[in-house]
């Protein structure tokens, strides 16, 4: 708007130089006090058009940044919850972990519907794609074998009543070996650790490093999340390399 008022101002300034009849007349120095605002004008527009695209800017890196921290959030979230799995293998663990998979889909789905996502090129697009790819048999599997799991887990409560009652019965003599029993593990232990079962967990779980709380680095789902990390920084304005391995 100011470039347009000073292109107008300027032009009117120098139509009156070029009518003015003396070159020391009052349209001369109309004329010239026209010219010299018309500078003023164009030097305030670009210094304004300046701070616009800074500002601009900084919003786009911002937002990138939001999406960033985001995805590190939820990633990190899910490594939490296989941990928590690995570690205490029951229908508790194993719902989380689903919900957080459920969670991280959520969130690429909108990351997806982004404008400045949807508008970028194809390769951030592709690699979102290959997490939410990567997440969705898990999901998938819970909401097949979710009766199975939860039958199994009432039953282990039974089971689990019935060992406490039989062991306040029992003499000091076999007290040692019913409290062993105690601390087994428990149907649903057991086939959340069965691959026949549970295919598509068991692979989730084969891709993640107990001994470091994290995927391992040659698996899909931590390709595909370290690539989307990178588009992200990049975008974001934050250069940073890979991390090793």
């Amino acid at each position: 708007m100011l470039f347009l008022l000073a292109t107008g101002v300027t032009v009117a300034g120098i139509l009156l130089l070029i009518g003015a009849p003396t070159a020391s007349g009052v349209w001369s120095e109309i004329g010239r006090w026209l010219l010299q605002l018309g500078t003023v004008l164009a030097g305030t527009g670009l210094i304004t058009a300046v701070f616009r695209q800074v500002d601009i800017t900084r919003a786009r890196r911002e937002s990138w940044t939001a999406i960033l921290q985001d995805l590190v959030v939820g990633q990190d979230a899910i490594e939490g919850a296989a941990m928590r799995l690995v570690s205490t293998p029951d229908a508790r663990t194993y719902a989380d972990l689903v919900e957080r998979c459920r969670e991280m889909r959520a969130l690429l789905r909108r990351v997806i519907a982004l404008p400045e996502v949807y508008n970028s090129d194809g390769t951030l697009r592709q690699q979102i794609h290959r997490m939410r790819h990567y997440l969705k048999p898990i999901v998938k599997e819970h909401e097949l074998r979710l009766l199975r799991v939860s039958r199994q887990e009432s039953l282990d409560k039974k089971i689990l009543e019935m060992r406490i009652q039989s062991l306040a019965k029992n003499t000091d003599r076999s007290q040692s070996a019913n409290s062993e029993q105690m601390f087994r593990p428990m149907g649903v232990s057991k086939i959340l650790r069965d691959e026949d079962e549970f295919p598509a967990l068991a692979a989730f779980l084969r891709d993640f490093d107990d001994t470091e709380g994290e995927f391992r680095p040659q698996s899909e789902i931590d390709k595909a999340y370290e690539d989307v990390k990178v588009i992200l920084r990049r975008n974001s304005g934050a250069y940073r390399t890979r991390r090793a391995g």
